[in-house]
C-alpha cells in the first residue's frame, strides 16, 4: 500500500536498485539471531489468544474464526513491526485502524486497475463508501503518529522491532520530510507485509483442517505425540514435524496468500529463453501455479501428502510426480520475501499450541468452501466460518 508520498518504500519499489539499497538495511532484521529476539512475543500474542478462546471459544454458537484471525495478526504485525500495541485479542474487537485497512480493498484494487485503463481513473472513487473516504486519511494519521512515537523513543522500547533497523537507537532520527515518510511507508509496508498472510494462514490452515477430520486429527496427534506439555512447543522444536509442515505447504498451494507477486520492472534481462526489454513491467501468478494440473496431481484439492517424504505412513504414492519445486510462495532469488522465515515460525507455533490445547468444531449447517465462498481483490474475502475451541 502506498499512502500516497511517492515513496515506493520497501515492498512497492520498482526500482531494483532502490529497492536493493532499502532491503539491505532491513536484511539483519531477518536474521536467525533476530528472529530468536522475537519470538517472546510471539509467544505472549499466542498465549493471550489461547487464555482468551477458552473463556469465549467453547460456547454453543462458537466464535467468528475471521475476525479472531485477523485481530491475531494485527496484534502481532504491529507490534514485531513498529512497538504498535492494538489489543485486539484483548478486548475481542474490532478498531477502526482495522475495519479502515480491510475496507481499502476494493479501493486500492480500482486503483491499481485504474494504471492499466485509463479511462476508470475518473471512476475509481464511485465504488467507495463515503464514509471509508474520511477514515482512509485518519488511518494514516493513526499510522505516522505511531511511527513517530516509535522513532521518539528508540532504545526504550519493550522489545527489538523493525524500526530498530531503519531508526537505530544510538543513531540520528530522520532529518527531513522526506525521510521521514520513506520510514513511515516502511514500516506501513513491514506491518501489512507481515499481517495479511499470517491472518491467511491461520484462517487457511484451520479451515482445510475442519473441511477434513483424517487431516485434523493427524496434525493432533503428531502433536501430541512429540510434546509432553504447552511450554516444549517452540519454533525450532515444531520444524521437526513433518506432517504439520506439510500442511503448512499445502495450504500455501492451495490458498496462496497473494494471487500474483509483485510488480517489478525489469532492468532488461533474458528469462525463460525470452527477452524482457527494460521498462517492463513483469508479475507471476501463484495461484495459477500452485493449481495447474501439469505441476500438481488432483491440483483442486487438499493433500498434505504430497509434501510428505516417501517413508512417512500418510505418503501416498500419487504425488509422487508433483512438482514440489513449481511453486515459491514467498518469492525466489533476490527479490524473495526476507520475512518468509519469522512467517513460518509464525504460523507453525500458532498451529501447534492452538491444536495441543484444543479440539475445534465447527458449527453444524455451515457449508463453506474454497472455490465458492472465497474471492480476491487485493486481499482475500473470506467465508463467516464459527468454530468452537473446546479445551482437550
Amino acid at each position: 500500500m502506498n499512502s500516497g508520498t511517492g515513496d515506493g518504500g520497501l515492498i512497492w519499489e520498482q526500482d531494483p536498485v532502490k529497492r536493493r539499497k532499502v532491503a539491505k538495511k532491513l536484511l539483519p532484521a531477518f536474521s536467525t539471531k533476530a528472529i530468536k529476539t522475537k519470538e517472546p512475543v510471539m509467544h505472549q500474542h499466542m498465549d493471550l489468544f489461547i487464555e482468551k478462546m477458552k473463556s469465549v471459544g467453547q460456547g454453543p454458537e462458537g466464535v467468528d474464526l475471521d475476525k479472531w484471525m485477523v485481530g491475531l495478526a494485527m496484534d502481532l504485525s504491529a507490534d514485531l513491526a513498529y512497538g504498535r500495541e492494538l489489543h485486539h485479542t484483548r478486548d475481542g474487537k474490532s478498531s477502526d485502524f482495522m475495519d479502515t485497512l480491510l475496507g481499502t480493498n476494493l479501493l486500492v484494487m480500482m486503483i491499481q486497475l485504474s494504471k492499466k485503463f485509463r479511462l476508470l481513473r475518473p471512476l475509481v472513487f464511485l465504488f467507495v463508501p463515503p464514509r471509508l473516504m474520511i477514515k482512509v486519511p485518519r488511518a494514516f494519521k493513526m499510522n505516522t503518529q505511531a511511527v513517530q512515537s516509535r522513532i521518539d523513543n528508540r532504545g526504550k522500547t519493550k522489545h527489538p522491532d523493525f524500526v530498530d533497523y531503519m531508526v537505530p537507537a544510538d543513531g540520528p532520527g530522520p532529518t527531513t520530510k522526506q525521510e521521514k515518510l520513506h520510514i513511515e511507508q516502511v514500516a506501513l509496508q513491514l506491518f501489512i507485509a507481515g499481517f495479511d498472510p499470517i491472518q491467511l494462514l491461520f484462517f487457511g490452515c484451520l479451515f482445510f483442517f475442519l473441511k477434513d477430520p483424517d487431516v485434523l486429527d493427524t496434525v493432533k496427534q503428531e502433536l501430541i505425540t512429540n510434546f509432553q506439555s504447552y511450554d516444549e512447543i517452540t519454533p525450532d522444536a515444531l520444524t521437526h514435524l513433518p506432517y504439520l509442515n506439510a500442511c503448512i505447504h499445502e495450504t500455501l498451494r492451495v490458498h496462496s496468500v497473494s494471487a500474483a507477486g509483485m510488480p517489478r520492472t525489469s532492468p532488461g534481462a533474458v528469462v525463460d529463453g525470452i527477452y524482457i526489454p527494460k521498462g517492463v513491467v513483469v508479475q507471476t501468478s501463484y495461484f495459477t501455479i500452485g493449481r495447474n494440473p501439469q505441476n500438481f496431481h488432483d491440483p483442486l484439492n487438499y493433500h498434505p501428502a504430497r509434501w510428505l517424504p516417501s517413508d512417512h505412513p500418510k505418503y501416498e504414492a500419487r504425488f509422487a510426480n508433483d512438482k514440489l519445486k513449481s511453486i515459491y510462495p514467498f518469492g525466489l532469488g533476490p527479490r524473495v520475501c526476507a520475512g518468509r522465515e519469522v512467517a513460518w515460525s509464525m504460523i507453525g507455533l500458532f498451529l501447534g499450541k492452538v491444536l495441543w490445547t484444543f479440539d475445534l468444531e465447527m458449527i453444524k449447517g455451515q457449508d463453506a468452501t474454497f472455490d465458492k465462498d472465497y474471492s480476491l481483490h487485493i486481499m482475500w474475502y473470506k467465508p463467516n466460518v464459527r468454530v468452537r475451541f473446546v479445551p482437550r
